[in-house]
């Protein structure tokens, strides 16, 4: 590393220009020394001001701007790109999708997390192969793809769920106005979770009733009964969803955010730009975090992941015309690239 010292100095240096000359394979790297000096300097007068005079400088550098601009955008629509509804809510996502045995639900969670680490590889082994903004703008299509077979794959596992018999007997002790009433099919009785309804039929796939779950089922032919979820054979369509969804997340976005964010900024602003960056991808991380169980009851479940997929398809259009390949740029040019390249 180079330093700056108090004398002026630089710490640091001769060691510095041996390593550029392995890795340009030049004989003079005076031109790159220079630059890396230039940029150390800038630092050390901007880290002695403070704060202020940090964001005063770059209330006036429009290349400064744009990149903080591309950075927390990335962190943003890393997030809202649904991930952590997939991460955080596994288990959950696969027992609305049918899988009734709690044992079965925990196991196949696993899946989400393996596909995470195991793609994660395979963007780390490819990143410095491919342009950045090919390989994120590529990806982050597959993942808007993803998203729409999530969405998809619940839609037609609420179409092929059993139907509610509507014909329920006013006087039945078993008919509730808001669970009898209102539900067409099991994923729907089960769903209304402010009235704590269930389902009860004689099998899986035949009609049955919506009833308050705390109702007596004795008297009942209840072969098959739930509260929570409902059986599909198209249940496996998730899984299958949720691996290339991941799988496409993974490889791009989920690692590209962290990559470029690591790349755009001048090192005078780096550190503050990164913290920035970061509190935008947590910040919208607790948002969907908060958000997902009550926008699948607002707007059903492929409702939510078909949002997801809008919000994603909007992040590409942006990351189209906004951002720059960043790949093979030194730190000490990219002020310089935001400036030629301002997309």
């Amino acid at each position: 590393a180079v330093v700056s010292t108090q004398s002026g100095h630089y710490a640091g240096l001769d060691k510095a220009r041996g390593v550029l000359k392995k890795i340009t394979g030049l004989q003079s790297v005076d031109d790159e020394v220079e630059a890396i000096k230039e940029v150390i300097d800038a630092e050390t007068e901007h880290s002695s001001h403070g704060i202020r005079h940090l964001i005063s400088k770059i209330a006036s550098n429009k290349p400064v701007q744009r990149a903080i601009l591309i950075g927390c955008s990335l962190q943003c629509f890393q997030q809202l790109a649904g991930i952590n509804t997939v991460m955080y809510y596994s288990t959950t996502m696969i027992k609305m999708a049918g899988i009734n045995d709690d044992t079965t639900a925990i196991w196949l969670s696993c899946i989400p997390s393996f596909c995470n680490s195991l793609f994660a590889i395979v963007s780390l082994l490819i990143v410095e192969r491919l342009p950045r903004r090919t390989l994120l703008l590529s990806t982050l299509f597959g993942t808007v793809i993803g998203l729409i077979l999530l969405g998809g794959a619940y839609y037609g596992i609420e179409a092929t769920v059993a139907p509610v018999n509507r014909l329920v007997d006013l006087n039945s002790p078993y008919y509730d106005p808001h669970c009898s009433a209102a539900a067409t099919n099991c994923d729907g009785c089960v769903s209304f979770t402010k009235f704590n309804c269930s389902f009860c039929s004689t099998s899986r796939d035949s009609k049955g009733i919506c009833m308050l779950a705390s109702s007596k089922t004795e008297n009942l032919n209840c072969t098959y009964y739930t509260a929570d979820t409902c059986y599909s054979k198209y249940s496996f369509t998730i899984i299958v969803a949720m691996i290339f969804y991941i799988a496409m997340f993974a490889t791009g976005l989920g690692t590209l955010a962290w990559t470029i964010n690591a790349e755009i900024y001048p090192m005078w602003v780096r550190g503050y730009a990164m913290s920035l960056s970061t509190l935008t991808n947590w910040s919208f991380n607790l948002v969907i975090a908060f958000t997902f169980l009550d926008l699948s009851n607002a707007i059903t479940k492929y409702g939510a992941f078909w949002l997801y997929a809008g919000i994603t398809s909007v992040g590409w259009i942006f990351f189209y015309f906004k951002l720059p390949e960043t790949r093979g740029v030194p730190l000490e040019h990219v002020e310089k690239l935001f400036e030629d390249r301002p997309r």
